[in-house]
């Protein structure tokens, strides 16, 4: 059942060093890693900064909360009664 010969014995070597997965395997270091992460996140603040800015322009509170919220610091609805 458990097949003990062929090709595929390993004699002494580091088992580590013939493994393939998506990610790069254990010892993953790709090029410009760096560069690409600050990239990345730049399209990500990119992204989320202009949803943020429609969320608090779009934000109402009938009702006065009970505990402080975050968002009232940047939220220019929130004082206003006329909603």
């Amino acid at each position: 059942m458990g097949g003990g010969g062929g090709d595929h014995a390993h004699h002494g070597e580091d088992f580590r060093a013939k493994v393939w997965s998506m990610t790069g395997g254990p010892y993953c270091r790709p090029k410009h890693w760096k560069r690409n992460t600050a990239i990345a996140m730049f399209g990500i603040f990119l992204i989320c900064i202009p949803i943020a800015k429609k969320s608090a322009e779009l934000e109402q509170r009938p009702h006065y909360p009970v505990r402080p919220i975050p968002s009232q610091l940047w939220c220019d609805n929130f004082g206003k009664k006329d909603y």
